[in-house]
């Protein structure tokens, strides 16, 4: 019964009514989950796979995996479809997501993108196949299944060739899993929501080497204290070599350092690769880390550029 509760604390909450994306070391490849305006941005059409899994060889450890794909629609317009799957324990929770965004020059350098995101989204807690130390514990006898419920967001992007800023909430809504209900508020202050800002730049060293530092930044009210702030911060910067290799280095605030890398493995197909582990936290010895595993194809043939497209710098 220890355990079963040892879960229950994990994702109880997420149950009640709050939600937050999915994070992964290589947002970079993910952007657009985070902020819809990153819809199309890359120019080209792009396919992207990722799976994260959490405490790896820990029984009922969180895993995630995202499908993405995403293309520029028109000199000023993108849009994108993703499959989310989250699960932790017996909890799984499926998403269908679009992505909308449409984009204005400022001037000739400077381009600004506002962006839409709306989703379908269902869980479902499989708890008759849960093994308990008392098997007839009347909480467990029935699964939830919850409704297709809807959410929505919004985020903008402002952007160069050689750098971008962004600002998103990509869930202005909240779901009430248990309840099959949906609380909306015009009131975007912290309350039951998460903020993101991201920004990242590309600079050449050489002929041969790009850096591309990056941050990410989310801020939303504790659940249990509503007065103080839940605050994480990211910060990374990788190395591409001659536009094939990669290699970089990540620091999150909650004291977790990451380590990545990847390669073109040819004109089309991408890979990366990440470990991440918590510094100085006497659990890691018990599970082996965090694993997270990129495959991105980019549809380079055929593909339109559209006049005065200009892409975002971001690792692609």
């Amino acid at each position: 019964m220890k355990k079963i509760i040892l879960l229950f604390v994990l994702f109880n909450g997420y149950l009640a009514s709050a939600q937050q994306e999915a994070m992964y070391t290589h947002y970079m490849y993910n952007l657009i989950a985070v902020n819809p305006a990153y819809a199309g941005k890359e120019e080209i059409t792009t396919a992207t796979l990722l799976h994260r899994s959490q405490w790896a060889f820990f029984p009922g450890a969180p895993i995630s995996e995202t499908f993405i794909m995403q293309s520029a629609l028109g000199e000023k317009v993108g849009g994108g479809l993703s499959l989310v799957k989250n699960q932790i324990g017996p909890e799984r929770n499926l998403a269908i997501k679009t992505y909308y965004s449409y984009t204005i020059r400022s001037n000739k350098r400077l381009k600004i993108s506002f962006g839409l995101k709306a989703s379908l989204n269902m869980l479902r807690v499989n708890l008759t196949n849960l093994v308990l130390d008392y098997p007839d514990d009347p909480a467990f006898r029935n699964n939830i299944q919850s409704a297709i419920l809807p959410s929505f967001g919004f985020g903008v992007l402002m952007y160069t060739s050689d750098y971008y800023f962004g600002f998103s909430v990509p869930d202005i809504v909240q779901l009430d899993y248990i309840n099959n209900t949906v609380f909306y508020s015009s009131n975007l202050s912290l309350d039951m929501k998460n903020y993101y800002f991201m920004g990242g730049a590309s600079f050449s060293l050489s002929d041969r080497i790009i850096i591309k530092p990056s941050s990410f930044v989310s801020i939303s009210k504790q659940q249990n204290s509503p007065k103080k702030l839940n605050m994480q911060a990211d910060i990374s910067s990788l190395f591409i070599i001659d536009n094939k290799f990669a290699g970089g280095i990540m620091y999150r605030s909650n004291n977790v350092l990451a380590f990545l890398a990847g390669m073109m493995l040819t004109k089309e197909i991408e890979f990366g690769y990440s470990f991440d582990m918590v510094i100085n936290n006497k659990s890691e010895i018990y599970n082996g880390g965090n694993h997270e595993i990129v495959i991105k194809y980019s549809f380079k043939n055929n593909q339109k550029t559209y006049r005065g497209s200009l892409p975002c710098p971001t690792f692609h």
